[in-house]
């Protein structure tokens, strides 16, 4: 086992070590741990597993194979932002339409406040 190696398993068991607190103690939802954890997995069996990451590496063309893993990382990233992305355009858009809604809402009591007062 090499530095590089070491550094790498390192880096994959800490990067678990602290998106596992986080998924027991509820802070993120298990939606987004799945591609959190599915990504730490990935990294950690690629850390360990020398002749695999050797082997993607070959696949993709990539001369010195630690470098695939910053590309399985740099994957991941990507990845995780576009399914914030997605949740965050979902949740702007119940935004407005709850915004829109509660509007309705006061509309429609100012208006039986005034019809109440008008009786009086």
């Amino acid at each position: 086992m090499n530095r590089v190696q070491i550094v790498a398993i390192i880096g994959s068991v800490f990067y678990l070590g602290l998106i596992f607190p986080l998924v027991f103690k509820r802070r993120i939802h298990e939606e987004y741990a799945i591609l959190w954890l599915f990504f730490g997995g990935v990294l950690l069996i690629f850390s360990v597993w020398r002749d695999g990451l050797e082997y993607l590496a070959r696949l993709v063309g990539i001369h010195y194979p630690p470098v695939a893993l910053l590309l399985i990382l740099i994957g991941a990233l990507l990845l995780i932002l576009v399914q914030f992305s997605v949740v965050i355009s979902r949740l702007s858009k119940r935004v407005i339409e709850l915004t829109q809604e509660l509007g309705l809402t006061r509309h429609e009591l100012e208006k039986l406040r005034g019809e109440k007062e008008k009786k009086k």
